[in-house]
């Protein structure tokens, strides 16, 4: 029965050296996966076993509250973690909640809301005259094409003057 024990506690430690489960009390709390969830508590649950039957108490008594107190630490990290994203989506609600009573009230008075649009936004008036009616690609567009159709039209008019100097070269002759 001693030896039983004995082997049990050899492949515990080699377990701890090759992280084993105990691999996931040394991880954040933010990377733990349902694995390291059971992991965890197999751990605990060991050192729970081994209070009740081992010789060695004092040891694993020290163990599974350095543990607990592990757990305990990552269980506050993600209350905090999701108690602040919380507060941050509540502060959001009540920031948008504020904005559309504004946009409301002005709509109310008769006056146009107030736009917040950004920098890279543009307001166009459409009763404009002058108001932009082509994208920028297509002004570039149509301005390669009559680049391209310029230079069609020098070489005819090059041609042409060739073929005049040849008409009348023809007609002197």
């Amino acid at each position: 029965m001693q030896q039983g024990r004995e082997e049990e506690l050899q492949e515990e430690e080699e377990e701890e050296k090759d992280g084993g489960p105990e691999g996931a009390l040394e991880k954040s709390p933010f990377e733990l996966t349902v694995g390291d969830v059971y992991d965890i508590s197999s751990v605990v649950g060991r050192d729970l076993l081994q209070l009740s039957t081992g010789p060695r108490v004092p040891a694993a008594l020290a163990r599974l509250q350095f543990r607990i107190v592990r757990v305990l630490e990552m269980l506050e990290a993600l209350v905090s973690e999701s108690s602040l994203a919380e507060e941050q989506l509540r502060m959001e609600r009540d920031s948008l909640r504020r904005e559309l009573e504004e946009l409301r009230r002005g709509a109310d008075r008769g006056s146009a809301p107030q736009l917040n649009l950004g920098p890279d936004k543009m307001v166009i008036d459409l009763t404009d005259p002058n108001r932009p009616r082509f994208t920028l690609q297509e002004l570039r567009d149509v301005l390669q094409e009559r680049n391209q159709l310029k230079a069609q039209l020098l070489v005819a008019q090059e041609e042409l003057q060739c073929y005049k100097r040849y008409i009348m070269k023809s007609a002197k002759n």
